[in-house]
């Protein structure tokens, strides 16, 4: 009895170290900021698409703001920022950067870790994944997914950040579906990129030399 409770012991020593790495690599993001960035008419009037991204990563506070703005939850009852037809709420949302690729849990507010694998080559240092559960023929999730989309956009407009709706996707489709762990009944819809423009950068410096 002895022998097998320092067996068991023994296992426990060396699998609490191999749990507790799997577990940090959940990121828990700290609240939105809902008194950050520009009005929303602002916003609505410098909204564009821009397709040129410096390297500067978006930290974890901007992260947290730019998923929650996108499909985070902002009721008691757990509804959306992002409206749904029939309040179905099959959108998800999908993050890949330089560490690999993040389910959003919109209730706890959390990116759930999915794998390290690169979800394709890309300028920018965050792609959003839209997805929505439906069936084939459903033509609401594209709409409800075009609303996600907006709101990405209207984040960006107004925090500075640079984003485009696509939706050809950084490498093939199958492949980032089975990289995310898509289940048969969820479609990949449209991708964001999101960073900071490369033309910010370059007139930081300009300005710096003043």
């Amino acid at each position: 009895m002895k022998k097998l409770f320092l067996a068991l012991l023994a296992v426990c020593f060396f699998c609490l170290p191999a749990l507790a790495a799997q577990k940090t690599n959940n990121i828990k993001l700290p609240a939105p900021q809902l008194t950050k960035g520009k009005t929303i008419m602002q916003a609505l009037s410098e909204r564009q698409s821009v397709r040129d991204w410096s390297k500067k990563d978006l930290d974890t506070q901007t992260l947290a703001n730019l998923v929650w703005a996108a499909t985070g939850v902002n009721r008691p009852n757990g509804k959306r920022t992002n409206a749904t037809a029939m309040d179905l709420r099959e959108i998800d949302i999908y993050v890949c950067n330089k560490n690999g690729a993040y389910f959003y849990n919109a209730k706890k507010h959390m990116l759930e870790f999915i794998t390290k694998e690169s979800c394709g080559e890309d300028k920018a240092p965050v792609i959003i994944f839209i997805t929505a559960k439906a069936k084939e023929d459903a033509t609401y999730p594209y709409i409800d997914a075009g609303i996600v989309s907006e709101n990405i956009y209207l984040f960006a407009s107004g925090m500075g950040l640079a984003t485009v709706a696509r939706g050809t996707m950084p490498m093939d489709k199958a492949k980032i579906a089975k990289l995310l762990k898509l289940g048969a009944d969820t479609k990949l819809i449209l991708n964001h990129p999101v960073g900071y423009a490369q033309s910010e950068k370059k007139d930081s410096k300009k300005e710096a030399k003043k």
